[in-house]
């Protein structure tokens, strides 16, 4: 019988820490969408080396699996596998029901950032952590594929709602590490409703930007506003 996925990646769970990317991470999201295939960010550790190891360890536990690597997918093992997670960033697991994809260096992500993706991310009953949507999206930046495109457009809606939700009525600090990681002019023209002077200040400086960028809702929000008093 064929191992799924999913079995082999709750395995490699067990002793490893893993963050479900991909098309699996957006419907984990709430995106109704198909996805063909699976992909995980396995952390990094120390070097290419150990990554590997720790890989084909828990690939040993299924006999029928390979490990492979572009280009053309070609098949490795040893030290081809820290070679190829140096170079490329990540190999291919075929042999499941579906490819899987497991990354050292996902797109738009250095390895020595696992630690501060995993620490946004929420644990899933498998083992498993879901990145946070901001992060979730970046992966998926600059790729020039519609389905990545139209990812990022519903995560994007996504922390739009979280944001518009919390900026009304949020602190100084909290605003600030909110604009910090995703803005735009609804969710300053939430944060204007804020009774913080500090925060409808950071609303404006943000509007302000991107009025000078040639975004005609900034302008017409910093044309018309309404401010509530301090």
């Amino acid at each position: 019988m064929v191992p799924s996925a999913n079995q082999f990646i709750e395995r490699l769970s067990q002793e490893n820490r893993v963050i479900v990317i991909g098309g699996l991470a957006i419907i984990a999201h709430g995106f109704n969408r198909p996805t063909k295939d699976a992909d995980i960010w396995l952390e990094p550790f120390s070097s290419p080396s150990i990554w590997a190891y720790n890989l084909e360890k828990s690939v040993s536990n299924f006999p029928s699996l390979t490990i492979h690597t572009l280009p053309g997918w070609k098949q490795i093992s040893g030290n081809e596998i820290a070679t190829a997670a140096s170079e490329v960033g990540m190999v291919r697991i075929l042999g499941l029901d579906c490819p899987l994809d497991i990354f050292r260096k996902p797109n738009e992500f250095l390895a020595e950032d696992f630690d501060e993706v995993h620490s946004r991310a929420t644990p899933n009953s498998d083992g498993t952590w879901l990145p946070d949507p901001i992060d979730l999206a970046i992966t998926k930046d600059q790729t020039n594929r519609d389905k990545d495109a139209q990812d990022i457009a519903f995560l994007e809606a996504k922390i739009r709602r979280i944001w518009i939700a919390q900026l009304s009525t949020a602190t100084p600090e909290l605003a600030k590490s909110l604009f910090d990681r995703f803005t735009d002019w609804k969710t300053c023209e939430a944060a204007l409703q804020n009774p913080h002077p500090e925060v409808r200040e950071l609303a404006v400086m943000h509007l302000s930007e991107f009025a000078s960028d040639g975004d005609p809702f900034s302008q017409a929000i910093l044309e018309n506003r309404t401010i509530p008093p301090a």
